[in-house]
């Protein structure tokens, strides 16, 4: 019995522990410094199209912080700005100071928002485009 009470005390220090690096775990990736994170540029056609959305990224690093590769955890809907935010995340840095372990293999999670804050004007009054119908 006594036996057991130590296993059930050792069980429940190991589960906080874990509990505890999980909860702690975003905070320090909120802390990360990114020396390059330029945001995507929507090209003429994306813009035009009107496409938002976000695309959950998982990139993995080197020690150096370049992103050596990047996967698609939660698209967008939409293959162009899926592949817009796969494109950008290549070309960013992080802080070699801010790289963590987990990085290398497991990757760092990336959210990657595109808002056309400047939508394009019908060209006609009360026209809708084309792929707005389509997608309606």
């Amino acid at each position: 019995m006594h036996t057991n009470t130590r296993r059930s005390t050792f069980r429940s220090a190991i589960c906080g522990t874990v509990i505890a690096l999980l909860v702690a775990s975003p905070f320090t990736a909120a802390n990360a410094k990114w020396l390059e994170k330029g945001s995507p540029r929507l090209p003429f056609g994306v813009y035009f199209q009107g496409l938002e959305g976000s695309v959950v990224l998982s990139l993995t690093l080197d020690k150096s912080g370049r992103v050596t590769g990047t996967q698609v955890l939660r698209s967008s809907g939409y293959a162009a700005l899926d592949e817009l935010a796969r494109n950008a995340a290549v070309n960013w840095r992080l802080n070699p100071d801010s790289v963590l372990p987990s990085d290398f293999a497991q990757g760092r999670v990336e959210l990657v928002t595109f808002r056309n804050p400047n939508p394009p004007k019908a060209i006609l009054p009360g026209a809708e485009p084309y792929w707005a119908q389509l997608r309606g």
